[in-house]
């Protein structure tokens, strides 16, 4: 092990693992680089943060981590300065999560395949190989969870102290946690869709149960939602792209693609939907504004009622909704093929 970690290490200073000076000033240049609009009475800004193609990206206290898993870098960007606040040129060969714990990140390789621990500097402080692919990852604050493709499940502390491993019936495609317990979908199985790990895998009827946001588990190409809770199925439209659930009113919105509407879900009962004049990808919920995203189209749809819109042009696919500190009439959107964060004020 001690072999592996010095292989890395040697390995990362030599790809100019640590931000240099230049690096960092050149892009803090690029941050620089914004303008304004008025359109509708909304302000546009944009900026461009150097990083394309970050499908999966961390939020912590308002800052997020931009992972390019193809060009191998990452930079950490504080959404409120607009600034980059680090830069690295290399994390690994194929990383798929890095979760932030202040003072180091612990980095996921998907095709090391290997879990990291590295130092703000770029110094990595130790290493866990796998024999096989990593398929899904969590991080709860204290424990990373780690599944791989053969269905193992390993449980890390943030020391990267292996705690506990256990194995799936088989090999799941997602894992998630909820209220405690790591659960693993299947898809397209005639057998079985959910397994609580550690529990009888379970036929609950789904196809391809991808997306969880609070109790909900979302069938993306049946069209259904299950409520883990209440064990409620609720049949929507094929195609769903994104869910949010809205804390505050106990309302979930989901969008369906097949048929460009906004469904909103409480209690395990539509309790209202309106169509989207482009194909939705992404929803979310700012103050009283309802924000949805059009990656094809590059758009962004905001509306209060459903029934009025604006819309407003973006970078190249916009992928994903920010909230920008505890404001309730602004956001950020991210853009993977522009590498640009786009603000709209309202």
């Amino acid at each position: 092990m001690r072999a592996i970690v010095k292989k890395l290490t040697e390995k990362a200073k030599l790809s100019t693992y640590k931000t240099s000076k230049t690096h960092f000033a050149i892009f803090t240049l690029l941050v620089l680089l914004i303008f304004y609009n008025t359109l509708f009475g909304v302000v546009i800004e944009k900026v461009y943060v150097g990083i394309k193609y970050s499908f999966r990206n961390y939020r912590t206290n308002g800052d997020v981590i931009f992972i390019d898993p193809f060009g191998k870098k990452m930079a950490l960007y504080e959404l409120s300065s607009k600034q980059i606040l680090d830069f690295y040129n290399y994390i690994g060969n194929f990383v798929i999560a890095v979760y932030d714990l202040k003072d180091s990140y612990i980095i996921v390789d998907r095709t090391g395949p290997y879990l990291s621990k590295m130092a703000l500097s770029g110094e990595l402080l130790s290493t866990v190989k796998f024999d096989r692919r990593i398929q899904a990852s969590i991080f709860d604050g204290e424990k990373i969870y780690i599944l791989l493709e053969s269905g193992a499940a390993y449980t890390f502390d943030k020391n990267l102290k292996q705690l506990s491993v256990a194995n799936f019936t088989g090999s799941p495609a997602y894992m998630f946690l909820w209220k405690g317990r790591l659960l693993g979908t299947y898809l397209w199985n005639d057998n079985y869709d959910v397994e609580f790990l550690g529990e009888k895998p379970l036929k609950i009827g789904l196809t391809t149960p991808s997306i969880l946001v609070n109790d909900l588990l979302v069938d993306t190409r049946g069209g259904k939602v299950y409520n883990l809770a209440t064990g409620k199925i609720t049949k929507l439209a094929s195609y769903i792209s994104s869910a949010y659930y809205d804390k505050d009113s106990g309302n979930y919105y989901i969008c369906s693609m097949s048929n460009s509407t906004v469904y909103v879900i409480k209690d395990d009962t539509v309790v209202n939907s309106f169509q989207v004049p482009f194909t939705p990808t992404q929803v979310s919920k700012i103050g009283n504004f309802i924000v949805v995203l059009s990656a094809p189209y590059n758009k962004v749809m905001v509306t209060t009622n459903g029934k009025d819109f604006t819309v407003l042009d973006t970078g190249d696919y916009p992928l994903e909704i920010f909230k920008i500190g505890n404001s309730n009439t602004s956001f950020a959107v991210y853009c993977s093929d522009s590498g640009e964060v786009y603000y709209y004020y309202f």
